[in-house]
């Protein structure tokens, strides 16, 4: 096999080290592209290694992507005859009709094409570049559906590439279900929602696409008309006109990937949120404010997917981390029971019984909160009118484990569902048309319970409610009261105005702490929208707190928070970082930056 040089920018090893693994058999790869120079390099390579192998190829994408990889082709040796393995049609005359995208229609053509290869044999490359519009998402889910159940046990090699600024993050996940891989920059890996149970796209599956497709739509409609101008739509827009990718280069891992998902997807609810909040609080008609909180609890409702998804993404990838210590079960569990009490306005009666103040087990404390959290959520949640959650606990001896049990006087359970509520996105067909869901907390609960070599499991009984349980290794230690005697001079301080210095570039974020802490009569509030400004006025004001966001637009928020510990007059000013990247590796690495500045 004669070889040419596979780049202009050098070669990438990966695509070509995955192809050999293969050995023969097919694979459905999805990737998510944010930069076109990648991009183009990439199609380059995927096809010049197509063409040595003698491979036949399939390729949907603009015009102007073909003629570039023909031309590069020709300038690097290949011949006429060897670029004529290359079958091209345009994104418009293969994937868009009259009616737009339509699943059926667009397979039938596909699978019109590579059936003569399939009857030889022949080993055969696709590479199709799909415009995920919001008003086909639920038929391009159909179509991917549809084209992995054909390349099952096929000796085809399948890239689906998709532009991330404009996949909407949700379905982003969802093509994460039905492509058994993922690219990445550097490298391909297994994809972590990838099953074979969401290949036949029953109906009930469509119509929750369909579902989150409306609610995406709605809630992005109402975001359009509260933040004309916004930023991030502008860049959008921008794209969509020049046909040009953003100029920023990202790194695809996943770890970067969460991390930028979490911070645009929060930002944008944050002021819709803050906002909303702002708006309650004035004298408003009642269905003024009925139209209000409707817009509230849709970003909420939204809020909660995204964090639940983010979660659970992290956890079932292995990427939390995991901080043992002693837990003293009785003072744990009456935190987390009046944490809901706090937030709880539906007629739920919850009780806890009496725990011995000599229970201790070894786990994480974030994340048994956040198993206790779902585990609650759910049990008032599937509840009944007027019904009851108790919290309890047992001893099991035998085991040596502590059991907490969270008990409902629910709907309960069927039992063909018992073997499948842990499994994520997975809602049984009686709670799905009733209660608004993910299907996520549930399996956030066993991989947490699991990563902290705990146990878990349900006892259920139709029509009179669940017993859901997780139970830890008991540690043997005796319970120590502590008493602390606390000033209430020093959690009321405030005899004069406090003096706040808020760092942040985004002018909608201004406005919202700006119109939140106004309500705070005794908050002297100074805004600035650069780190250099920001620095200036932390030495010249000297606050008494700064709120301090990330991602600024001269530099970082660790760059500033350095300038400002490392200066003797500033270094014990409170700084409290304020930002929508609320992932595990920021706040890993905002400890580490403060560790530092305090050496």
């Amino acid at each position: 096999m004669k070889e040419r040089k596979t780049s202009r920018w050098g070669s990438m090893p990966f695509l070509k080290e995955f192809t050999n693994k293969l050995e023969g058999q097919g694979a459905h790869i999805l990737y998510m592209f944010n930069d076109e120079k990648r991009y183009l390099d990439l199609v380059y390579q995927f096809v010049s290694q197509g063409i040595q192998y003698q491979e036949k190829i399939l390729l949907l994408d603009k015009l102007s992507v073909y003629t570039y990889i023909t031309d590069l082709l020709v300038s690097n040796g290949y011949s006429n005859e060897e670029i004529s393995l290359i079958f091209f049609m345009t994104i418009e005359d293969f994937y868009l009709s009259e009616k737009g995208f339509e699943a059926d229609e667009n397979f039938q053509q596909l699978e019109e094409i590579l059936q003569t290869n399939f009857e030889k044999g022949n080993r055969t490359r696709t590479w199709g570049q799909i415009l995920a519009d919001d008003s086909q998402i639920s038929e391009i889910r159909k179509y991917e559906s549809k084209v992995d159940r054909l390349l099952q046990g096929r000796n085809t090699i399948s890239v689906c590439a998709y532009n991330a600024y404009i996949t909407p993050a949700f379905f982003q996940n969802e093509l994460l279900k039905i492509h058994e891989y993922v690219m990445l920059d550097e490298v391909i890996e297994k994809s972590p929602f990838y099953h074979k149970k969401y290949i036949s796209f029953p109906a009930l599956e469509r119509e929750r696409v369909q579902i989150l497709e409306k609610e995406n739509n709605s809630l992005k409609k109402k975001n359009e008309e509260l933040l004309v101008g916004n930023a991030r739509q502008l860049e959008r827009e921008k794209f969509l006109e020049l046909e040009k990718l953003n100029a920023e280069k990202a790194n695809l891992a996943k770890t970067v990937f969460l991390s930028q998902m979490s911070h645009d997807l929060r930002t944008p609810l944050n002021t819709i949120q803050g906002y909303s909040q702002i708006l309650l609080m004035n004298k408003n008609s009642s269905d003024l404010n009925q139209k209000i909180s409707k817009i509230y609890n849709a970003s909420e409702q939204l809020l909660n997917l995204i964090e639940e998804i983010l979660d659970f993404t992290a956890i079932d990838t292995g990427r939390v981390n995991i901080h043992k210590e002693e837990i003293q079960v009785k003072s744990f569990l009456e935190d987390c029971v009046g944490s809901i009490l706090e937030t709880n306005t539906s007629d739920i009666n919850i009780q806890f019984d009496g725990v011995p103040s000599e229970l201790f087990i070894e786990a994480d404390p974030v994340r048994l909160n956040q198993i206790m959290t779902n585990l609650l959520d759910n049990a008032m949640k599937y509840n009944r009118t007027n019904g009851t959650v108790h919290i309890y606990c047992d001893y099991e001896k035998e085991s040596e484990e502590v059991k907490i049990n969270v008990k409902d006087s629910g709907i309960g359970i069927e039992h063909e569902d018992l073997d499948l509520i842990y499994e994520p996105f997975y809602r049984s067909k009686s709670t799905m048309n009733n209660w608004k869901g993910t299907g996520i907390g549930l399996a956030i609960v066993s991989q947490l319970t699991k990563r902290m070599n705990g146990n878990y499991g349900v006892t259920t009984e139709k029509g009179k409610g669940s017993t859901f349980w997780v139970s830890f290794k008991k540690l043997n230690k005796q319970s120590e009261g502590i008493m602390q005697n606390i000033d209430e001079e020093q959690l009321f301080p405030l005899s004069q105005p406090l003096r706040v210095l808020y760092i942040e570039d985004n002018t909608d974020n201004i406005d919202v702490m700006r119109s939140m802490l106004r309500i705070i009569q005794t908050i002297d509030l100074q805004c600035v929208t650069s780190g250099k400004e920001g620095i200036k006025q932390v030495i010249e004001l000297m606050p008494d707190i700064v709120l301090l966001d990330i991602a600024l637009p001269d530099m970082n928020g660790f760059e500033a928070l350095k300038h400002i510990k490392s200066n003797p007059v500033t270094k014990d000013i409170p700084v409290i970082a304020v930002s929508a990247d609320a992932m595990e590796s920021t706040i890993k690495q905002a400890s580490e930056e403060v560790l530092l500045c305090l050496y």
